[in-house]
């Protein structure tokens, strides 16, 4: 991207401060955490000004991602609480209406991992029963977080519908923020859709 991604401007705000707005907004979500590295002062920052989010910046720069998912869950444990979400760095796009649907579908069936699918195809966010911090740890080297929920049973995974093409955007190249400045239009720091 040649820049930290999650501190480009998205409409009046930083993309970090869209997606906590957004995801601590839900009277679903109990807790938000950030993993930030001990060097990414100005991310640090950025979080530390989001009211009613937990920063987390591990002791050593955790080698990859399946190890930042790790200490960042890990850290954010809570012995009453029956799962948790993960959106990555990647994916600044989060729509009210996907978390109510997905969190809604996974609430129904809490023992399983909830993915949203859209045209066939997964994306993100993504919820997991609270026993998978265990299930990181039998992550191959070399395979990010996916590869739990395309390695499960199927009878563990539930396929949450969704028309929003957004569940599938990230962000890693500046083609990609032009896309997604397109189909999203956005007004005082929060989003409105361009068209699904």
């Amino acid at each position: 991207m040649g820049v930290a991604k999650l501190l480009i401007r998205w409409g009046d705000c930083l993309v970090i401060e869209h997606v906590l707005d957004a995801v601590r907004r839900h009277p679903a979500v109990s807790r938000v955490g950030v993993l930030c590295r001990a060097d990414d002062r100005e991310l640090q920052q950025a979080v530390s000004g989001c009211s009613g989010v937990e920063l987390v910046v591990p002791a050593a720069e955790p080698e990859e991602m399946r190890n930042s998912v790790e200490c960042l869950v890990e850290a954010m444990r809570d012995s009453e609480s029956p799962g948790w979400m993960l959106i990555p760095a990647d994916h600044p796009v989060i729509e009210v209406d996907v978390l109510d649907r997905l969190i809604h579908a996974w609430m129904q069936q809490p023992e399983k991992i909830a993915v949203p699918v859209h045209d066939g195809q997964r994306g993100h966010p993504t919820i997991f029963p609270a026993s998978f911090p265990e299930e990181i740890k039998q992550i191959p080297a070399g395979k990010g977080i996916n590869w739990l929920s395309r390695c499960a049973a199927p009878e563990d995974v539930q396929e949450v519908p969704c028309p929003e093409v957004s569940v599938l955007f990230d962000l890693d190249t500046p083609e990609d923020l032009a896309r997604l400045q397109r189909q999203f239009k956005t007004h005082n720091g929060r989003q409105e859709s361009g068209g699904h």
